[in-house]
């Protein structure tokens, strides 16, 4: 199994990883309607960022976290980097007023979660976002190439290499949260209708138009 290192230098390139591009497309999209309605303010950690999303949504007390010291690098602007594994070690302790963890499949674990848990203040809020489980276990299943709970990446020199993905069912990652230490207190979705296009082959032939391309669930510490 393979690292995020491994594809950071093409992860972002369109016409390489389109399904890696559809899935930042919807977190966009999800994230232009959240701030608006939701307006989240104070400190805010964005945990695995890879080249960051919310870059273009938080301009100061930003704090970028990510395992890969590659992609990290990926960002400019003032925003903190840390270089932390979530799922081996904290990144704050009572820091944080919101944690967003977009595309987080690598890292759906309860020490991830606990360590989510950690860094934020009491009654801070959280926002985590996977591949929907409805395109998970359609292609996943129907694909022999797939392993379960890995994402195949094809890369430029035609060599594939696996990464961790772990997509539950809304009731396994609600359990999941709960033993966590959090509260759900909202669950939406993304879907495939809302994106003006999917260029990906593996969500196009999966999906519908009514079909969610992203689960997005919503938390608070207590």
């Amino acid at each position: 199994m393979g690292s995020y290192d491994d594809v950071a230098s093409e992860y972002y390139d369109a016409e390489l990883h389109p399904t890696c591009a559809d899935f930042r497309a919807a977190s966009r999209v999800f994230l232009q309607t959240f701030f608006s309605k939701e307006k989240p303010q104070g400190r805010i950690a964005d945990v695995g960022c890879g080249l960051s999303l919310l870059n273009g949504f938080v301009h100061e007390n930003l704090v970028l976290v990510d395992s890969s010291i590659r992609m990290l690098r990926r960002n400019v602007g003032p925003a903190e980097k840390r270089l932390v594994n979530v799922e081996e070690k904290g990144f704050g302790s009572s820091e944080f007023d919101w944690v967003f963890a977009i595309l987080a499949d690598p890292f759906n674990s309860i020490p991830a979660w606990k360590n989510i848990r950690e860094a934020l203040r009491e009654r801070g809020r959280g926002v985590f976002i996977v591949p929907s489980y409805c395109w998970v276990s359609k292609f996943r299943s129907r694909v022999p190439e797939e392993r379960p709970r890995l994402a195949r990446f094809v890369r430029a020199d035609k060599s594939s290499v696996f990464l961790p993905s772990i997509v539950y069912s809304r009731a396994e990652q609600s359990a999941l949260i709960e033993s966590g230490g959090m509260l759900l207190t909202d669950f939406e979705q993304v879907f495939v209708r809302e994106l003006s296009q999917i260029s990906s082959f593996k969500i196009s032939e999966f999906l519908l138009e009514n079909d969610a391309i992203l689960d997005v669930y919503c938390v608070e510490k207590v």
